[in-house]
Formats: structure tokens, sequence, C-alpha cells
């Protein structure tokens, strides 16, 4: 048998190598079928087959993957070291067996360097020097002293780093037991098509940043061309460690890819990938297109060929798979293989109209990861069934390795697969946190709420009070005798600790409060009180009875904070509203215009002195609420951040005479937010009880001098 590295004619070549093939063990065949499906252009070998006894030496640069076996020997030199520290600084994975090991195909050999591969990114060109290769009249830091005359000239075939420095049997390495799930955040594209959502270029990089802290390994910013803030966006470079990606349609029916203005806008723009979206529905194709399943094949291949050939990575998603699968499952195949087989990065498949059901995802991803490896295999579930995580975490178990979604479950019609409920799953959950890697930390999890709640406030929503894991009631308890048994564990009714997710435990005060609901929110609030205090069970009493006139202080954390500590004599008297006026009139304007108008005058009272101000709003409660924060003396600069973010009206009781309940949410410079509460037949008085309640409380909170 030849040595490696030298001279064989093709044919022989291929005798050999089908030889070998037939010979494997089942171990050996798995790997060949992943480095085959890989396409590994680019990857060198210091021995040419890598599988069987020729594994040693195995170096890949595309994976950063390295396999020595050098039977524990460590060969102290200046060219080791170097080829050590290149390694280190470059990201490269070494594994280091014994030579015996390697000799008899041991199966946890292979099967290691099979779950390493699986574990890196799929292999995209590196440059002359990130491969090793010297600069023209440099030596290369990889050099090796054996291997091809090829790699002893450009360093590509150099041995693997040596394990210690200092000599002596090399460390043993970890068998890697996690394969890498991959997670792309289209909140910035598909997002952008939820109903009232709209993202200017400055809301779309600060969304960028905080993906990008959070770790989405992509992040969809948008479609060049197809509006002036993406076309905007796109025309210069954004530094990001995710891979920012445009996404646009493959080159139309009857064109070529370089001549669609599309495909042109879409290579022009300033990203790392581009995302195709192709019809993978014959349905979609002959109804929606008008035209023949081997011209929507050729657009898909056409265009993918066109982005690497640009230097880019490309993703297809194959829009309508499930349901064309289910119509012609060849064609909805026939699309995805075509999309991988042309170099596409990742084939994603997507639940489009959001009526698949998981078991059928399962089952259906199952069979497309028998024609496109897994490993390069999305999912893109929309939520029309209310299922998009099910389905998304489903496709997971049939072997996808890509997730795509929203931050807040964001998209057109019901929205997204939501990504704030599937990456706490992901970290925190065994069956997947045992099996997966993904780019968000432990840390990043930890600021999941504030990513969330800083989205809805940018786009000016209100969050989702029962969203899972970051909602303000995802672990919020309302029974008492929940609460009793959370104060001894919380793991009575908890299945994660709030913690983890940048969320906290809520123990509610209602009328179906209990004694432990009291105390728990006592304390988070931290009002200092004896368990046995007397004062205790007059507060719960105060409040079931004022829940029965109507208050809920569930949700109105900031009243009972105030409400308990003046039945236990804490709260200060700042001020006092000795009288207010609100005047509705409805009248033409100096354009003839008819106008409605709200002014108010409120009359406080701060030690001795007495002020009167007057202010018009865009109704009664706006008008009062101006007024009243207009001049309080001596507190106006603690309350000078002071803002109101939301109010709620509730209706208790039918007719015109009915007992309202108002709920007014604010928030202040440190970006903190509280609910006050005011009941009242009269819904002005209502407002401004809920009003009176959250200047105090702000007061309450800076300190503010009695």
């Amino acid at each position: 048998m030849p040595a490696p590295g030298t001279d064989e004619p093709s044919a022989a070549k291929s005798s050999r190598a089908r030889a070998l093939r037939e010979s494997m063990t089942d171990a050996e065949q798995k790997l060949w079928r992943l480095l085959r499906d890989r396409r590994l252009e680019g990857s060198k070998f210091r021995r040419q087959v890598p599988v069987g006894p020729y594994i040693a030496d195995f170096l890949s640069f595309q994976h950063r993957l390295v396999v020595e076996a050098d039977g524990g020997q460590h060969a102290e030199s200046a060219r080791d070291a170097v080829r050590d520290a290149y390694f280190a600084a470059n990201g490269f994975r070494v594994l280091r067996f014994w030579n015996n090991d390697i000799l008899f195909r041991t199966e946890s050999v292979l099967e290691a360097i099979y779950q390493a591969l699986l574990a890196t990114p799929h292999p995209r060109p590196l440059s002359r020097q990130g491969r090793g290769e010297a600069k023209r009249g440099q030596p290369s830091p990889l050099a090796g002293e054996g291997g091809s005359r090829r790699s002893r000239e450009t360093g590509e075939g150099a041995g693997a780093a040596k394990a210690d420095a200092r000599g002596g049997r090399g460390k043993e390495t970890k068998m890697p037991t996690k394969e890498r799930l991959y997670l792309f955040d289209t909140t910035l594209r598909d997002g952008a098509q939820t109903n009232g959502v709209d993202f200017t270029v400055a809301d779309k990089l600060r969304v960028l940043s905080l993906l990008d802290r959070l770790g989405m390994d992509y992040v969809e910013a948008g479609y060049p061309g197809a509006n002036p803030t993406d076309t905007q966006l796109f025309a210069q470079k954004h530094e990001a460690k995710a891979r920012v990606t445009a996404f646009g349609m493959t080159k139309r029916p009857g064109r070529s890819a370089s001549n669609d203005p599309g495909v042109a806008a879409l290579l022009a723009a300033h990203s790392d990938a581009i995302c195709f979206v192709a019809k993978s529905s014959a349905y979609q194709v002959r109804v929606a297109l008008e035209t023949t399943k081997e011209e929507n094949l050729a657009s898909i291949r056409e265009s993918v060929e066109a982005a690497i050939a640009a230097g880019r990575e490309a993703l297809v998603d194959c829009e309508h798979f499930f349901d064309g699968f289910k119509e012609d499952r060849d064609f909805a195949l026939a699309c995805a293989r075509t999309a991988y087989e042309a170099g596409a990065r990742w084939v994603v498949l997507c639940d489009t109209n959001g009526g698949t059901l998981p078991h059928e995802v399962e089952a259906i991803v199952a069979e497309v990861v028998k024609v496109v490896p897994g490993t390069n295999v999305g999912i893109h579930a929309h939520n029309d069934t209310e299922q998009a995580v099910a389905n998304s975490l489903a496709a997971v178990r049939a072997g996808a390795r890509q997730i795509q979604g929203t931050l807040n479950g964001l998209g057109e019609r019901c929205g997204n697969a939501n990504l704030c409920s599937l990456i706490p799953t992901l970290l925190l959950k065994k069956d997947y946190a045992a099996r997966f890697d993904i780019g968000v930390s432990e840390e990043a999890l930890g600021e999941l709420v504030h990513v969330s709640r800083t989205l809805d406030e940018m786009l000016n929503r209100a969050p989702d009070r029962h969203a899972p894991y970051v909602g303000e009631s995802a672990f919020a308890t309302k029974a008492g005798i929940h609460a009793s048994a959370i104060l001894k564990d919380p793991a009575t009714y908890e299945h994660v600790a709030p913690e983890k997710v940048g969320n906290r435990r809520r123990v509610m005060v209602s009328d179906q409060a209990g004694r432990s609901n009291v105390l728990s929110e006592l304390e988070r609030l931290g009002v200092q009180v004896d368990r046995k205090d007397p004062r205790i069970s007059r507060l719960l009493e105060e409040v079931k009875e004022r829940e029965a006139l109507g208050y809920s202080y569930e949700a109105a954390d900031a009243s009972f904070a105030l409400l308990a500590r003046r039945m236990l004599g804490s709260v200060p008297d700042y001020f006092a509203v000795e009288r207010f006026k609100v005047n509705v009139e409805r009248r033409y304007n100096a354009q003839g215009e008819l106008v409605t108008v709200a002014e108010a005058i409120v009359k406080v009272k701060v030690d001795d002195e007495t002020m009167i101000s007057a202010a018009e709003g865009n109704g009664p409660v706006n008008a009062l609420d101006v007024a009243l924060r207009k001049d309080l003396g001596k507190y106006q600069p603690f309350i000078s951040g002071l803002h109101l973010t939301d109010y709620r009206v509730r209706v208790l009781n039918g007719g015109t005479e009915a007992v309202t309940r108002v709920l007014i949410e604010s928030a202040d410079e440190t970006g903190d937010r509280w609910t006050t509460v005011g009941v009242s037949p009269n819904i002005i008085d209502a407002s401004f009880e809920a009003l009176l309640d959250s200047i105090t409380w702000k007061l309450l909170k800076e300190g503010a001098p009695a």
C-alpha cells in the first residue's frame, strides 16, 4: 500500500477506498458518512482516509478540530510550542488518544470524533492564514515534520498540538457529550410583521445589541430592498458576534440569479448570511408562483450558489414545507435536498400556516434528516394552534439542530415560536440541557426578563403578565395554602427558580390570601414586622374587606405596601390635597374645528405652604396628573422622573352608576415600575386615588423627608 501523501493512480485509490469502506465497522461508517455529507473542501488530512487505522493525526481546519495519537509522548520543541499556541488562540478543539486505541479503531475514539464534529459549526472557508498557510516567504506556524510535500510547504498537514509542554503523559480529554443547537432570531424581520409593531433603524440596532449580548447565533435583521428602513440598515456593516442575516426571495422564475434585482439587493447588503425563502409546496408553486417544479428547484439552486460565490453563508427557508410534505412528499424533499446540495448551511423547514401538530412535525423531520443531515436542518414554527414552542422542540427531538423564533413570540397572525420560552426550556430542562449546548450562557439567561420587557417598552406594548418564565405572573401564587408551602420550599409550586431567568417570586395579597401571603409580601417589600404581630391579622381582614368593595391588591403592589405601612404607622404625610376640579368642555377652536378640552385645577398643601396648579390634558385624568405633579414644592425634585406607563379601567357592575376600579402603572428614571389602585363610583375620583398612591410611593421609595 502506498504511503500516505504519495501519488497513486486514481483507479487504485478508488478501489482501495471502496474496499476500506466495505470493511468498516458501524462506528467507522457513521463517521465516514458525516465527513462525506459535510463536503470537506479545504480540510486537510495528514492521512488520506480519516477512518480506521488512518485516523491518527486528523486535522480539519474548517472544523477547527485536531486529533492526535502520540502514545503520551511529547516532543519539547519551539515548533511544537508555536503550534500549541496557535491552536489555543484560534479555538481549535484538540483530542488526544493513545496509539493503540487508534490503531485498533476503538469505537470510543470514533464516537468522540463524530460528536466533536457534530458540535462544531458547518465548515466555511478560512483565510490563507486561518488555514495555517504562510504568507509568501514566511514559515507557517503549523508546518509539520511529516506528511506530504505540499503539507510541508504550506503547513496544512501539521500534526496535532501536543498534550503538555512540560512533557509526560498527555492530559486526558473528556469525551464530548453534548450537541450544539443553534438559535436564529427573526424578531426584526418576522416579528416586524406583528400587527402594530414598527421598528426604526435605531430600534433595530438596539434590539440587535440586546440579542447579541443574549447569545443568539443568528439575527435576521430585515429584508433589504423591501423597505427603506431595512435598506438603510444593511447599507453598512454591523459588528456583532451573531451572524447578521439578510432575508429575501430566491430568484424569480425565468430570470438568472445575476439578473434578478431581489438577489442583487441581498448580495449588496452588508450581512454575514443570506436567508432565502423558497416554496416547497407543489400547490404553492403551481398556484402562487404559477411556475413549474423544475423552475422552482432551479431558483433554489442558483440563488444559493450565488450567495456562496459572493462569500456569504446561505440558508433556505422552505416555506409551507409541512403542508407541502403532506401533499407531495417527494417534491418537498427535493426542495430541501436541492438547497443542501447547492451548499446551503441550513435548510429550514417552515410551518408557514401554523397548523401542523407536534407529532406530525416530529415524524416529518425524522424523514427529512434521512435526506439532509440533521446538523443542517432548522425549524421555523408559527403559533396558530398555540404549539409553536412544542413544534420546535419536537423538531429538535427528531434531529433538527437550528430553531428559529422571536422574542416574546412576535410575528404575523398568532406569532412565532417564543424564544423567551424556548431558551430557558433548553437550558433548564434536563432532557434538553443534558443533550445540547446553546449560545446563551447561564449569566445571560438571568437577563431574559430584562430583554423581554425592554422590547415591550420599545414597542410601547404592555408585557404579557402570564407569559411563561418572563411574565409577571409566571411565579405568582394567590392561594394561601400554596403560599404557605412556597415559604417552606419554593419547589413545592415552582418548576424552576425564578431568579434563573431574572424574574421574581410573587406571593399575592387578595381575598383568597392567608397570613403566609401577607408575611411574604411584606418581607419582599422590606417591611420589618414580627410574624406574631396582631396587626398582621387586622391587615389581612382589611385587605379582604377592601377587595369586597372592588380593590385588587394582587396587581397593585405599591398600593398594598402603602396600606400595610399605614396600618403599621410608617407612611409620612408628605402633602395634602385640599381640593381638585376637572372641567371637560367641547367647543369650536379658532380654526373652526370642534375639539374637546380637559382642564384641571389642584390645590395642594405642603407643610404650611399652599399651592394651586392648573393644567390641560388630552383627557380629564391626564389633566389631573399633569396638574398634580406640576408643583409639589420641596418634593418636586423627587418626582421629576415619574411618568405613567399604563392606565386600565374595570367596570365592576353594570350600568352608568357602576363602581369603577382603576389600575395605574408608573415608572421612573431608574426603570423601576409599580402599580396602584383606586376604586369609586366616579372614574375621576378612582383615578385620582391611584395617582396619589403612585406619587406617595415614589416619595417613600426615594426617602423624601416628611
